[in-house]
């Protein structure tokens, strides 16, 4: 009786109905080769996306930075490969506004009728600032909402650090410990994660790029991108270019 119910419902009354109404939280689904099938307005917001529907049978790579869409599409290779779920990883999302975000992210299988897993869905939270996260180390908050606020400034892990009020030292190890990443490596992808925004929507000269994403300067740019993309900006703009 309820799954003939469940049948004669339009799509999208029930999940992404649901989900649309909780703040904060942003649901997708993802078919076997981790293109989005669907999800919430608010997810395609946090994405760069102007809606749902513009993200269907595109992938991560479409909207993220390689770092970063590199390592969602790995965690959803493993849970269509193992057909078990994910729960709450920690991870570092880009946001509408260019900075990065860190959020709690579940994926779980999905299986057609025969057991085979087709895809998969996902929930991911914000963290907020009364979260266990942040519970024993409030200071990690602040350094965090700093960044965000300022990664276009002239900044550095020492006034990371200062922002806190702990010492270079201490901040190395909390963030290695909380994020899995050092200061520097966050900062920097930041930075990245915009330049990267800029350079697949936008046709701003490069050095304009750098000098807006707080980068410095072009050769400061490429440095970064060589690094944590391992490709040019330029050859990376041309990617996306090539593919309108």
């Amino acid at each position: 009786m309820s799954e003939d119910f469940l049948n004669s419902l339009r799509p999208g009354q029930i999940s992404e109905a649901l989900f649309e109404t909780l703040p904060d939280i942003f649901f997708f689904y993802k078919d076997a080769q981790s293109r989005f099938m669907g999800g919430t307005q608010s997810f395609a917001r946090m994405m760069g996306a102007s809606s749902i529907a513009n993200m269907i049978g595109k992938t991560d790579h479409d909207f993220a930075a390689d770092f970063l869409a590199d390592a969602f599409y790995k965690d959803d290779q493993k849970v269509i490969s193992t057909g078990k779920p994910m729960l709450s990883k920690i991870e570092l999302v880009p946001s509408a506004d260019g900075s990065l975000d860190w959020l709690h992210t579940s994926k779980v299988p999905l299986f057609d009728q025969n057991g085979v897993v087709v895809g998969l869905a996902g929930v991911a939270r914000l963290i907020p600032d009364n979260d266990a996260v942040y519970a024993a180390h409030p200071e990690m908050r602040a350094i965090v909402q700093f960044v965000r606020t300022d990664y276009r400034k002239k900044i550095s892990v020492v006034d990371m650090a200062k922002v806190g009020g702990i010492s270079i030292s201490t901040q190395e190890r909390l963030f290695r410990k909380t994020f899995k990443l050092t200061p520097s490596m966050y900062l920097r992808r930041t930075r990245l994660n915009t330049a990267c925004m800029m350079l697949r929507d936008t046709d701003v000269d490069l050095a304009k790029i750098a000098t807006s994403c707080g980068l410095g300067d072009q050769t400061n740019m490429t440095r970064a991108f060589r690094k944590e993309l391992k490709i040019t900006p330029q050859k990376y703009r041309l990617r996306f270019s090539q593919e309108k």
